[in-house]
């Protein structure tokens, strides 16, 4: 008599090949060779009579078939995971969570607080994509993303993570240098990113300088924009959360001037049925704790203030 159901390694195979983005990558998760998660495949598809994979264009994805397959089939997978560890006294998360965010959000913000992360959670692996847009977690290439208000998340789950406060900030002797002119934007080039491109004009208005300001570099990511104002080329326009490492480090000091509250925000975002999952669940509320933790720039105009703003 033909069995019930797939055996376990089957049912995990498929969920990882669902997870995307290809087998290849699924089968390095699952610790197999390409050749031997086939088969795990193979196997597993022949329990059911429709077709649970095609070939789109941007390689194998699932069926309708096998998207109602994944759906009924993953959350029993994941309370059998939890109930074995729950029974052997072992319910930590596991597994490998995929991260998608801007370059300038990953070094200024996430990477120096990655090892608390493993701290918390050693068993669960949190890689991590450089990617503005919210293409990877359109793909399957990711399990979460982190993206700016401008990105269509219509698709997805997603909450707001932080708001975007900025000042301008400058190299200790720049900043030395203008407190003698008496005028703390004068006889140093400004620096800014390429997009959003109209940031210090935003920045003029809120604070009610009312001037326009036009830059004198522009730079594709941030993190190079902070690196050339700490060389001492310009002021920079600094925003919470990325700017931080730089404050902290003191390479990067703020100017006697206010700071404002610009448009947009950073969001964090995941595809529905993935939020179901544990891991990735974990690691989505850990990134709204480090979130809510990390301090926004303070009205204030000097980096003293600031932490005393927020201790």
């Amino acid at each position: 008599m033909r069995r019930r159901l797939p055996p376990m390694d089957q049912i995990e195979a498929f969920i990882e090949a669902a997870r995307g983005p290809s087998f290849r990558a699924a089968a390095e998760r699952c610790a197999l060779s390409p050749s031997a998660f086939s088969r795990r495949i193979q196997a597993f598809c022949a329990f059911f009579p429709a077709a649970l994979f095609e070939r789109g264009k941007n390689g194998v994805v699932l069926t309708d078939a096998g998207r109602t397959c994944l759906a009924e089939l993953e959350p029993a997978y994941l309370a059998l995971r939890r109930a074995a560890a729950s029974v052997a006294g072992d319910d930590l998360p596991e597994g490998r969570v995929t991260l998608s965010l801007s370059h300038s959000l990953a070094v200024g913000w996430l990477i120096p607080r990655l090892d608390s992360f493993r701290a918390l959670h050693p068993r669960l692996e949190l890689h991590l994509m450089t990617r503005r847009d919210a293409s990877a977690l359109g793909d399957g290439g990711a399990d979460l993303g982190i993206c700016f208000t401008d990105i269509d998340l219509s698709r997805f789950a997603f909450e707001r993570l932080f708001d975007i406060v900025a000042a301008p900030v400058a190299s200790p002797q720049i900043a030395a240098d203008l407190a003698k002119s008496g005028d703390a934007l004068a006889g140093a080039p400004l620096l800014s990113v390429r997009y959003p491109p109209d940031f210090w004009d935003v920045w003029s208005a809120r604070t009610g300088r009312n001037e326009s300001l036009v830059p004198a570099a522009r730079f594709d990511i941030l993190h190079a924009m902070y690196e050339s104002a700490s060389h001492g080329l310009g002021i920079a326009l600094g925003s919470s959360p990325t700017v931080w490492p730089h404050l902290d480090s003191g390479r990067l000091v703020r100017l006697p001037l206010p700071a404002a509250r610009l448009p947009g925000s950073y969001r964090l975002a995941t595809a529905p049925a993935r939020r179901r999952r544990r891991s990735v669940d974990t690691v989505w509320r850990w990134l709204r704790t480090e979130a809510r933790k990390t301090p926004e720039l303070s009205t204030g105009t000097n980096r003293d203030e600031d932490r005393i703003a927020h201790v």
